[in-house]
């Protein structure tokens, strides 16, 4: 079976919007070539050049990606994907593998396989989000990821001792994915299909909230995201480059939100706030 293997690069946000969208068009198993490079597949048999033209006709105001595409049997296309899949080791601690790799013995080793979903721990914003984690206390903490994709961080939460863990997603198939990868993990996390305002009625509030998006969504849901947070609790963005950090600095101040640690990855930049007072 033949299949067509497209590479593209999108700067910034659009790579993960383009990813989106081509899956929604069959293109399966994403694969990161660098920050704004990744190589995808297709049946043959099930593309649609129509289709694929209107995707760019579409995003053509805003941003005009580079991109070829070649012909390769599928097998070839399982052993390149499965070759270049290699291990995510993060802050010495933390080991993120797809179930064809070996345990090596980590404190903490989470199994990923992340079909359409993204957030494999390869992406800056995942291993800074990651990060942040693992400096903060989670035992018996109720914890919300929003845009959780594969659920990575959801399922670290558990199995740092959180004692809920709640996600959402706006694709179906993240929510799948991530329903797969918790029990993978052997772990119980709450995934929904849909935006942070699913949560809105949870009178609790999060102790720890992960929103890794984009900056247009952040701003958007953020004051949600402050009417979700427990007193005392912690928000942590990513998905955004260190220098919209000001403008998001400026919109959590104005909700009572003020501006904790944050780490910077390749211009990626990843924010803690907690509340103010």
């Amino acid at each position: 079976m033949a299949y067509l293997v497209l590479m593209m690069t999108a700067p910034g946000e659009f790579g993960d919007i383009f990813r989106a969208e081509l899956a929604q068009l069959g293109f399966d198993v994403f694969l990161d070539i660098d920050d704004q490079t990744f190589e995808t597949s297709i049946e043959q048999s099930q593309f649609v050049a129509e289709d694929f033209d209107q995707l760019l006709a579409q995003y053509a105001p805003l941003v005009k990606p580079q991109y070829e595409f070649r012909t390769e049997a599928k097998q070839n296309w399982n052993q390149l994907w499965e070759a270049n899949y290699a291990p995510v080791e993060i802050a010495g601690r933390v080991r993120i593998r797809a179930e064809f790799h070996p345990p090596v013995g980590f404190e903490h080793e989470l199994l990923i396989t992340p079909k359409m979903s993204f957030g494999t721990g390869h992406h800056a914003t995942t291993a800074l989000m990651v990060q942040h984690q693992l400096a903060c206390p989670h035992q018996g903490r109720r914890v919300a990821d929003f845009g959780c994709g594969t659920g990575i961080l959801a399922i670290l939460a558990m199995k740092l001792g959180a004692a809920r863990a709640d996600a959402c997603d706006i694709e179906d198939w993240c929510v799948e994915n991530a329903l797969e990868n918790a029990a993978l993990n052997q772990v119980v996390v709450n995934v929904r299909l849909g935006t942070a305002s699913l949560f809105a009625a949870h009178h609790q509030g999060y102790d720890l909230i992960f929103a890794n998006i984009n900056l247009h969504v952040l701003l958007a849901e953020l004051p949600l995201y402050a009417q979700l947070l427990a007193p005392g609790g912690q928000l942590f963005m990513s998905g955004f480059y260190e220098a919209d950090l000001p403008q998001l600095t400026r919109a959590a101040a104005q909700l009572g939100l003020q501006r904790q640690h944050y780490l910077v990855q390749q211009r990626w930049t990843a924010a803690e706030f907690s509340a103010v007072g």
